[in-house]
């Protein structure tokens, strides 16, 4: 650790890991909800590993000059808006495919 402490990125380390054994486990906790469950569960443990991912590289590259100054910076959250859209969207049509093929089957 580089601050000598646990920063927000261990603890959102350690909420992905807890996100996707349950979203690993889902099916079987939950039954028939449980695949609906899981898709939430593990599309977001994706959506919160693009977070540190955008704000890292956003603030590291170009090395010379990055990008934005820090996490607060009004690109970063632009960046992640864009995000949340995508993940909701992505959820959203995902949720509404699972339905789909389970009403055909």
């Amino acid at each position: 650790m580089r601050f000598g402490h646990p920063t927000p990125g261990h603890y959102l380390g350690i909420i992905i890991l807890v996100l996707l054994a349950a979203g690993i486990y889902a099916k079987r906790v939950f039954g028939k909800a449980g695949e609906y469950i899981q898709v939430i569960l593990l599309s977001t443990t994706i959506f919160l590993s693009f977070i540190p991912a955008i704000v890292e590289t956003s603030t590291r590259l170009p090395m010379d000059h990055p990008l934005a100054a820090g996490p607060n910076d009004p690109l970063v959250q632009k960046a992640q808006l864009v995000l949340v859209v995508i993940f909701l969207i992505g959820v959203i049509y995902q949720v509404i495919k699972l339905k789909k093929s389970r009403t055909a089957a």
